[in-house]
């Protein structure tokens, strides 16, 4: 059985989490394909948004702590070292893909799981969703970029309440802070990603992915610099096939038809 499972449905690309017998606990192998994977969507043109979930109950418990499937030297500094950058990739891969990228979270997110959640551009969650920066009550430090954006999307202060108790944060809770966009009945989870993912995909996939990349730099632009990328993106954005096509169909009273080109 493939720890991780790949599905193409026309413009979306499915990712699923696949070791449902154990929570969906990443292995080394599963954190370095799936942040390969996640480069190469990039160069894929076929694929304009992606939806990244779990099979069976949870969607993933994070790091296996079993000690299957991880690094001999784990234990070691460099071991750790070496392993914390492999999570880095994966979650860097989402942040810095050009595409919307939602999390369909069907079940407990859970340490390095919950901080790959986040790393997401959406989030729609079930109503059995659960979110748990678990770290502390292993005696572990929060990684896989949940101290770059957690802050982000809840603030400082209640970051820090999150991560220093390692308490679960239900799904309801989490819309409320802003964390997920909607909750949704745990059946209809995968009909309401794939409605949006869709909708998303059918947009200028060019522009979609410039947008993310001016607002993941946001935070650490001055207002000069904001300024200067967005006019220089804006000056690739017109270039584009989609620009002509939105402007065409604002002339001609019509929805337009994107291709992400």
């Amino acid at each position: 059985m493939e720890d991780l499972i790949y599905k193409r449905d026309g413009a979306v690309e499915i990712i699923t989490l696949n070791r449902p017998d154990l929570l969906n606990a990443l292995t080394m192998k599963m954190v370095l394909e799936l942040g390969s994977h996640l480069q190469d969507l990039q160069f894929d043109d076929e694929v304009r948004a992606v939806i990244i979930t779990g099979a069976g109950d949870a969607f993933s418990s994070g790091a296996d702590l079993t000690g299957t499937g991880q690094r001999e030297d784990t234990h070691t500094p460099v071991g750790m070292r070496l392993t914390a950058s492999a999570y880095a990739r994966m979650c860097q891969g989402i942040y810095s893909l050009e595409k919307p990228v939602i999390g369909a979270i069907n079940g407990v997110a859970a340490g390095a799981g919950c901080n790959l959640a986040f790393s997401c551009d959406l989030l729609i969650a079930s109503e059995k969703a659960r979110f748990i920066q678990i770290f502390v009550k292993r005696g572990l430090v929060a990684d896989a970029g949940g101290t770059y954006f957690l802050p982000r999307i809840i603030g400082l202060n209640r970051t820090k309440e999150l991560m220093f108790s390692g308490e679960a944060l239900e799904a309801e809770r989490a819309r409320e802070l802003g964390i997920v966009t909607r909750v949704v009945p745990h059946h209809q989870l995968m009909e309401e990603a794939m409605e949006l993912a869709q909708q998303l995909a059918q947009g200028p996939t060019r522009a979609l992915g410039m947008i993310k990349n001016m607002l993941n730099h946001s935070f650490e632009s001055d207002l000069l610099t904001a300024l200067d990328r967005e006019a220089a993106l804006q000056g690739i954005a017109v270039s584009t096939a989609d620009v002509m096509e939105g402007i065409t169909a604002f002339l001609q009273k019509r929805k337009p038809e994107f291709k992400g080109k």
